[in-house]
């Protein structure tokens, strides 16, 4: 397997070329994944000796690359930010790391979406213009001001062609064990498991407990494959949370996950099943939310930019896996008329009972 690396600061557009290549490799045929390396680190606070969780990130990628290589993957796809003054990490497999970057005013722009304080933007694009000077030289600097993300791509793709970068070794991970709970949240489409997830988590990190959180879906882009990844890896990125001291795992993860293969997944740790529920009216309102980026943005979201056709075609999705029964120790949560505190307050109860 091959693998890619897209790295740089935020603004320079790492995630859509990234996910572009992808798509295209994808389409003609090639056995592809893609990940976004930020999904492997969301495990706060961060250990002592890792600030940055640089170390954590590239362990989690290593552990997730041999899955996709294991389920036959060709060509995989990473993005996402890197240590900018060391050489780019091995992953065990032949790679080409490639820094992409642009100058202040682009990346204000391509910022703006993301509708941060202007305070915020200053500050990220300062730093990003220092990481970007003192970027190691192992990185091969490609520029995209003025570029269109399919010129981009162009040049991306024409510096990758597979084979030519030496495999760098990779230090092992040690194997933890599992971490002992294990909160899953899941739901019909737009039914808030993700932003339920990430509010349950954070007044852990804020305590100053130790959590991982993963998002099972962006963990799961292969095609041309048999195999579905998505909680292979999840288990992977738990068994790294584990070993730098995370005792508790919030996930959120598609309906069509199994709670069998939740258990499975994590046979030491003790699950909480958590399933979300909303009306039709509810979740057509999320999904119009989400389609206008007004939430995060996530890689390979077939709601950002969605037409009514598509969004209704999810809304329709939604009340069809609402028909699905309640499984065996799930606990239902109505987000229908319900506030969100109130949600994540009932959630935290199940986490502490």
């Amino acid at each position: 397997m091959d693998v890619l690396r897209l790295a740089g600061v935020p603004g320079v557009g790492k995630s859509t070329v990234a996910w572009a290549v992808a798509r295209q490799l994808a389409v003609e045929g090639v056995r592809v994944g893609y990940v976004d390396i930020d999904q492997l680190g969301m495990c706060y606070p961060a250990p002592a000796d890792d600030p940055d969780r640089w170390s954590l990130k590239e362990r989690a990628l290593a552990r997730v690359a041999a899955q996709f290589a294991a389920s036959g993957v060709e060509r995989l796809v990473v993005s996402g930010v890197a240590e900018p003054s060391a050489p780019p990490q091995g992953n065990g497999h032949p790679t080409v790391s490639l820094w992409l970057g642009a100058d202040e005013v682009t990346r204000r722009e391509r910022l703006a979406p993301r509708g941060w304080a202007r305070e915020q933007v200053d500050e990220v694009l300062a730093i990003g213009t220092r990481e970007t000077a003192s970027a190691h030289w192992g990185w091969t600097r490609v520029e995209t001001d003025g570029s269109p993300v399919n010129g981009t791509v162009r040049a991306v793709r024409g510096l990758w062609r597979g084979g030519i970068a030496g495999v760098v070794p990779v230090s092992a991970v040690a194997d933890a064990g599992t971490t002992e709970h294990v909160v899953w949240i899941t739901g019909p489409r737009c039914a808030g498991a993700s932003r339920v997830g990430w509010e349950t988590v954070a007044p852990l990190w804020a305590e100053g407990r130790r959590t991982g959180f993963i998002d099972v879906a962006q963990l799961d882009f292969a095609w041309n494959v048999d195999t579905r990844l998505g909680m292979r890896n999840a288990a992977e990125l738990q068994r790294v949370f584990s070993a730098a001291g995370a005792r508790t795992l919030v996930a959120v993860a598609p309906l069509e996950v199994s709670p069998d293969e939740v258990r499975a997944a994590f046979p030491r740790a003790d699950v909480r099943l958590i399933r979300l529920d909303a009306d039709e009216e509810s979740r057509r309102d999320r999904a119009l939310r989400r389609a206008a980026g007004t939430d995060a943005l996530l890689a390979g979201d077939d709601l950002i930019g969605a037409s009514e056709r598509v969004i209704e075609e999810i809304v329709a999705l939604g009340s069809r896996q609402r028909e699905t029964p309640v499984r065996a120790g799930e606990r239902v949560i109505d987000t229908t008329a319900t506030p969100l505190p109130q949600v994540v307050a009932q959630v935290a109860a199940e986490l502490a009972r």
